[in-house]
């Protein structure tokens, strides 16, 4: 299953044509695609800061219907990494935004793939990325 960050989905919904294009092709029966609890509250903040947020809300649940992404549920394994990943992070002195841990740790405790354009953010996390 494939995790979308949340610039993926932004990406999508302000309309890349390279990435609609994949995204539209995709036989969901084959790929499965999900969203962490995190991505979406990220979402629903850019959608209620924007100046057309009812129209922002409306690419949401479009999105989501859409491409059938599951929301992932932020479990106990994935806030057992959390705690294990940020001490290792800070003992190493690379401490990294605690919003992407949270989604590294919720990819991680999965097993899933994380989708996104910042790989960066996402390097040395012990997660497999894809960068669409």
């Amino acid at each position: 299953m494939h995790c979308l960050d949340t610039n993926i989905v932004i990406d999508f919904l302000t309309g890349d044509p390279k990435l609609k294009e994949f995204i539209d092709k995709i036989d969901y029966d084959l790929f499965e695609i999900c969203l962490t609890p995190i991505t979406l509250c990220e979402l629903y903040k850019g959608a209620y800061l924007s100046n057309n947020t009812e129209n922002s809300l409306n690419g949401i649940r479009g999105f989501l219907m859409t491409t059938l992404a599951k929301i992932i549920h932020f479990n106990d394994e994935a806030c057992r990494v959390f705690g294990e990943e940020y001490v290792n992070l800070k003992k190493k002195g690379r401490l990294t935004k605690e919003f992407d841990l949270l989604i590294a740790s919720i990819v991680k405790a999965n097993d899933l793939v994380l989708v996104t354009r910042d790989k960066k953010h996402f390097d040395g996390l012990g997660i497999k990325v894809e960068v669409w």
